[in-house]
């Protein structure tokens, strides 16, 4: 029997078709075009892409409250359920304080895991603890199970611009090492993003080159459990991306998605960003 549902953060990027097959719950982050605060909820990405250009505003971001969270998990706890809450980074949003903040109204019945990743990684984690959960797996299984896959799951990513990234400072520990060269020279930096960490990969020229050097890492990283790649205004390369993956022998499975980013990481990344989600086995 199912006693366990997950929530997550819109920050994992799963469809509405996922989300609804396995009975997880979203809380939405919220998006600020300037003045207006919008509910990631109600912005499907062509929405997001069209208020950047009408708003003439870089976009952030901004965490549910702690209020939001409390009365998601009362519902669900009300219902007879323990909660498994999964979030976006903790050293890199301030969502995973506010769905801490909530839980403690519910002792044990709620857990919140901070997931280590962003869209398409966060959302391989979220999946695999839904699937745990419909499997009748208990709430302190899905954590333990969760705090090791976290650390075998990684983002690997190129950005086609800094400037979105700039402004959010989500990299700044790692701007200065590359800022310099990708303004003058316009190359590409390769990231990868395991257990809330962000790391340098490399620089590449192309847009070719960075396929070809997701797909190397992505090589280096296998056998794998499961996939996904992730795209901002470039369905074109990921497809491609995906299509080399499974060639390689990547396995292939429902969790294996192309999507395109949501508001959250669209945010920080900007156009023509692509990466490649791995959970390793």
């Amino acid at each position: 029997m199912n006693t366990v549902r997950i929530v997550a953060d819109s920050g994992c990027d799963l469809s509405q078709d996922m989300v609804e097959r396995f009975n997880i719950t979203l809380v939405p982050v919220f998006v600020s075009f300037g003045d207006e605060m919008v509910s990631s909820d109600e912005l499907t990405s062509d929405d997001f892409w069209l208020r950047v250009t009408r708003s003439g505003v870089a976009p952030t971001t901004a965490a549910p409250a702690p209020g939001t969270f409390l009365g998601t998990f009362r519902e669900l706890v009300d219902a007879g359920y323990d909660v498994v809450c999964l979030t976006l980074p903790a050293n890199h949003s301030s969502t995973f304080n506010s769905a801490w903040v909530a839980a403690q109204e519910f002792g044990g019945r709620v857990r919140v895991v901070d997931s280590g990743s962003i869209s398409a990684g966060m959302g391989l984690l979220v999946l695999r603890a839904a699937k745990d959960a419909l499997a009748g797996h208990g709430a302190e299984a899905i954590q333990r199970a969760l705090e090791s896959l976290r650390a075998r799951t990684s983002v690997l990513f190129v950005l086609d611009t800094l400037e979105w990234a700039r402004r959010g400072g989500r990299l700044e520990r790692l701007l200065p090492l590359i800022d310099r060269a990708a303004r003058s020279l316009h190359v590409k930096p390769v990231f990868e993003l395991t257990n809330g960490e962000f790391r340098l990969l490399g620089i590449v020229r192309s847009s070719k080159s960075a396929l070809e050097r997701l797909e190397d890492e992505v090589k280096t990283r296998m056998p794998l459990q499961a996939y996904a790649v992730a795209f901002t205004r470039g369905r074109d390369a990921a497809s491609e991306l995906a299509s080399h993956l499974g060639a390689f022998g990547a396995p292939q499975s429902e969790e294996t998605m192309v999507i395109e980013a949501g508001p959250v990481f669209a945010a920080h990344a900007g156009p023509g960003a692509i990466g490649a989600a791995v959970m390793r086995a």
